[in-house]
């Protein structure tokens, strides 16, 4: 039996006894940036894949105007309420994702009227695969469902963008949940944040599987230090368009017109900018590669994005620096970098299949032997899809 079948299993047991109705079961993946690496606020064009693993909803018509909810990952703690108590106000903890999702489809489709939720997922939480999308996607897609909304994708992410702007309250762009709705199998998604185009190209998953590495270092600075690179780009902007007229994004700059007026720009400033003209190339590189089933060179880029990282945007840590390195290292490693926004968290790397079991081993070694952490791989497939799953 597969993980995901044991989940729909167990999910579908515990909600037996959660709830007297029999529940219908959604799935959203999780996702991975693999190239793009801090484009979306500078207008790039990024590339995430939808993962083969994420969140598992369990969910059923109640006709009470009472909403349940649980989740495996948090004890089996049932939340219940009235309909009229979801408001943005109220949102705290765990459930208020699961809550959101609630609260923006009524919102818009005045539609609810009682619903049992009980979740589960095979998803790291907080490890910068986007958990929280995928769950409040589910959720979304459940009640679309469920109750026969003719909702088409760019409704229910922007739905799911509401409910984790608005009623969670964390300010992210649109990024997590385009990649999640828009995702297809042996694909990787190219989002153009500023012409808003989405194009798949091909992933293989035959030829490549997806590693994601946890260095086990909590991404504490990610939130402000996030917000100081922002900062930083945005001033970056502003002085160049003191010099090129029409530019609105860092992406719109050409090499040429940086080499003119970097001398403009701040020490800091110049390095972002840098890094952000390299990304936009090594994007375009990144998706001919694919194109030509060049898996290889897609690779290249994704690594050297890492290092961009380190060094232009500086946003990396050692740990994730010797995860890269020890990747890397591996025949059958096409490439690797930090995914999410820095200072912790994950690595994301492609490995051809037959090299699994030395890639494990390697980087678990040699990130215990020169950090004294523990580690683990996880493995994943370009194949999530949001859907219903029939028993």
């Amino acid at each position: 039996m597969t993980k995901s079948s044991r989940i729909i299993e167990n999910g579908t047991e515990h909600f037996a006894q959660f709830s007297k109705h029999a529940p219908r079961v959604f799935f959203a993946p999780g996702r991975a940036n693999l190239l793009g690496a801090h484009m979306d606020y500078n207008g790039g064009v990024v590339m995430p894949v939808a993962l083969s693993k994420g969140t598992y909803v369990f969910a059923a018509i109640r006709k009470d105007n009472i909403l349940r909810i649980s989740s495996q990952q948090f004890g089996g703690e049932v939340v219940e309420m009235e309909i009229s108590d979801l408001h943005p106000q109220r949102a705290k903890g765990w459930a208020s994702y699961i809550e959101g999702a609630l609260w923006a489809t009524h919102q818009r489709w005045q539609c609810l009227s009682g619903l049992d939720v009980h979740v589960d997922s095979d998803l790291p939480i907080a490890k910068g695969l986007s958990s929280s999308a995928s769950v409040i996607s589910a959720v979304v897609k459940a009640v679309a469902s469920l109750f026969d909304i003719d909702a088409d994708c760019d409704e229910m992410i922007h739905l799911s963008h509401l409910a984790e702007n608005r009623y969670v309250g964390v300010r992210c762009g649109v990024l997590d949940q385009t990649a999640i709705f828009l995702g297809q199998k042996n694909t990787i998604l190219m989002f153009d944040c500023l012409e808003l185009t989405r194009v798949h190209v091909p992933l293989d998953s035959h030829a490549t599987q997806i590693a994601i590495i946890d260095s086990q270092i909590s991404r504490e600075l990610a939130s402000s230090e996030f917000n100081l690179r922002v900062a930083e780009c945005t001033s970056a902007l502003s002085a160049m368009q003191k010099h090129v007229p029409g530019l609105t994004c860092l992406r719109e700059l050409t090499a040429n017109q940086f080499s003119e007026y970097k001398d403009k720009l701040s020490t800091i400033e110049q390095k972002r900018t840098r890094h952000v003209i390299d990304e936009v190339q090594r994007t375009r590189r990144g998706a001919k590669a694919l194109r030509a089933n060049n898996i290889a060179g897609f690779g290249a880029c994704m690594t050297a994005a890492h290092y961009s990282l380190r060094d232009l945007l500086e946003v990396s840590i050692n740990e994730l620096d010797v995860i890269v390195k020890a990747a890397t290292d591996v025949d059958g490693c096409y490439g690797a970098r930090l995914t999410g926004a820095g200072f912790g968290g994950c690595v994301a790397a492609l490995v051809h299949p037959q090299a699994k079991a030395e890639f494990e081993k390697h980087v678990c070694d040699a990130y215990k032997q020169q950090t004294n952490i523990q580690t683990s791989v996880q493995w994943f497939s370009p194949s999530g899809v949001v859907c219903e799953i029939k028993n």
